[in-house]
């Protein structure tokens, strides 16, 4: 019985993975969600930043709306896009946007502070971003020019 040979087919031998099997595995996957994970967040980023500008854009010509249907005696519309007591409707020149005034999604309202400065010549509206979003800031003015910002 010393020196006999079992020949068994291979598979009864191979029924799973060797550790080392396992572990390049799991560092080729630990590399690729490095690469990924980052590259990721980036695009996020960017999708809410490009949201965020055409929200800024429709907003803005809502606001020229506003102005062309005021009445030519009575003050700037611009004068009352701010929220300055918190209730939601403009009632200053200054501060955060007014709900009445633009229709700006939760979702950008969260990942920004919407804030305006009204005159009786124009305003600008300024999306600043939370600490959530990694984006610069959108400065939008009554003429449609555009300024991205790193510094304010």
């Amino acid at each position: 019985m010393r020196g006999r040979i079992c020949i068994c087919p291979l598979d009864s031998f191979s029924r799973g993975f060797s550790l080392l099997e396992l572990m390049l595995v799991l560092a080729l996957l630990a590399v690729l969600m490095w690469i990924a994970v980052p590259r990721y967040s980036a695009q996020q980023d960017q999708g809410r930043s490009a949201a965020m500008q055409l929200e800024l854009m429709a907003c803005a010509q809502a606001l020229h709306a506003l102005a062309l249907a005021a009445d030519p005696g009575e003050d700037s519309p611009w004068l009352l896009l701010a929220d300055s007591d918190g209730d939601g409707d403009g009632d200053a020149a200054s501060g955060e946007l007014a709900n009445n005034i633009c229709a700006i999604s939760p979702s950008t309202r969260n990942d920004f502070a919407i804030t305006v400065t009204g005159s009786s010549g124009g305003f600008e509206l300024h999306a600043r971003p939370t600490a959530s979003v990694r984006a610069a800031t959108l400065t939008l003015d009554h003429l449609g020019r555009q300024r991205w910002s790193d510094d304010e």
